[in-house]
């Protein structure tokens, strides 16, 4: 009888450990077809924040494009949209669903910092694969997620370009800084204080302005009293126009502002409707180009070729630089796919050339935090140009 239990024993771990293996076999394939790549895309397609949506559409056009011609090995690249409205809560219910109901192969996509961060744990431990491709924080990234990569500029490297550019202006001297109390606010305002203290530099007013509000008249009288040189703003676009708007309004609108990716100088002067409001706005900008230069031109017609209404901003082209690293590192893998290759993939994403973004894209096992730099964009001569400095053009 012993012996009879022991062989059954040995039995119930040997189906288990088959089971296991079949299990982990259909988890590296789910979301796979002989003809398909289903790919989760989440972003803000309603709300206040449904500008940043914008940020979506360079990268399906490229999907598109890749799919006219012929795929990878014979497979599409399907979007499986779902919204977060810049919403935490929203944004679980997307991820959770795009996981578990609609079982993607791999994410792609998020803009808004906050709503990444409460998605993280649940991505993490799904160990699917997911490239940030708008979204800024650093604590998205990092502390390293082996199934998570940066494709864009994290909020570090965007705060030490900023600050960098500051300083790049001739007697800089007296730095103010305005900013949500939000972790994406910081994740560009901590790294630019921090270089600005390297560089000798204290920030002389520290400022806050929450989302949604509609006023910037107390943050404004503060500034008049304190005479800055520059101002720092890591604030969303909306409360980004009116601060921009009571700047005007109370005799400040010649203090040159430097702004985050989460703004762009077209959407901004959209909805400030004036240009003199918005002359002395510096934004950072991940290209190598204006977005109506030459070297734009041939994604401009990208995206026109599948989206013929879109009206270009410089949020249409922020994702697919982070989308063309997906396809070669889906190319590389070969027809043989799974989740675990795509990863090994990804990790040797080294200088990758966008032909986009102002610097490459490189993954690795220790780090995947891919863009380390960016250009900035500003007004010069009432065109917007991109500097690699203040009076230099990129």
């Amino acid at each position: 009888m012993k012996r009879l239990k022991t062989v059954l024993a040995c039995a119930v771990l040997a189906a288990s450990a088959v089971t296991a293996q079949a299990q982990s076999q259909d988890w590296e394939t789910e979301g796979l077809s002989d003809d398909a790549i289903t790919i989760g895309v989440m972003g803000p397609f309603s709300g206040n924040a449904a500008s940043y949506s914008k940020a979506l559409i360079g990268m399906m056009a490229y999907y598109d494009k890749i799919n006219d011609e012929g795929g990878i090995y014979g497979r599409k690249l399907v979007a499986v949209q779902e919204d977060t409205a810049c919403d935490s809560a929203k944004g679980i219910a997307a991820a959770k669903k795009l996981l578990s109901q609609d079982k993607v192969f791999m994410l792609q996509g998020n803009s808004c910092s906050g709503v990444a961060l409460a998605m993280r744990p649940i991505i993490e431990d799904s160990g699917v694969p997911w490239i940030v491709a708008h979204a800024v924080s650093d604590s998205i990234s990092d502390p390293l997620a082996k199934n998570i990569f940066h494709g864009v500029p994290t909020g570090s490297a965007n705060g030490r370009a900023m600050a960098a550019f500051v300083l790049s202006k001739p007697d800089t001297k007296k730095v103010a800084i305005i900013e949500h109390s939000n972790d994406w606010a910081h994740s560009y305002s901590d790294p630019a204080r921090a270089y600005l203290e390297e560089h000798g530099v204290t920030p002389t007013e520290e400022l806050t302005m929450e989302r949604g509000e509609t006023d910037a008249t107390a943050q404004v009288l503060r500034l008049r009293q304190d005479k800055p040189d520059f101002i720092i703003a890591a604030l969303y676009e909306a409360e980004t126009a009116i601060f921009l708007r009571d700047l005007k309004k109370y005799g400040l609108g010649d203090i040159p502002v430097m702004g985050t990716a989460g703004t762009d100088l077209e959407n901004t002067m959209k909805r400030t409707g004036d240009f003199d409001t918005v002359k002395n706005y510096y934004v950072i900008h991940s290209y190598i180009d204006n977005l109506d230069g030459p070297k734009m031109k041939p994604w401009a017609d990208m995206i026109h070729k599948y989206y013929p209404d879109e009206q270009l901003s410089t949020f249409s082209f922020v994702s697919i630089g982070s989308a063309e690293a997906l396809v070669a590192a889906l190319k590389a893998v070969g027809p043989d796919l799974t989740r675990s290759k795509l990863i090994d993939a990804l990790n040797q994403v080294h200088d990758f050339d966008t032909g986009i973004l102002s610097d490459p894209i490189t993954w690795t096992p220790e780090d995947h935090q891919g863009v380390k730099g960016s250009a900035v964009a500003g007004f010069v001569d009432g065109k917007p140009t991109v500097l690699k400095a203040w009076g230099q053009p990129y």
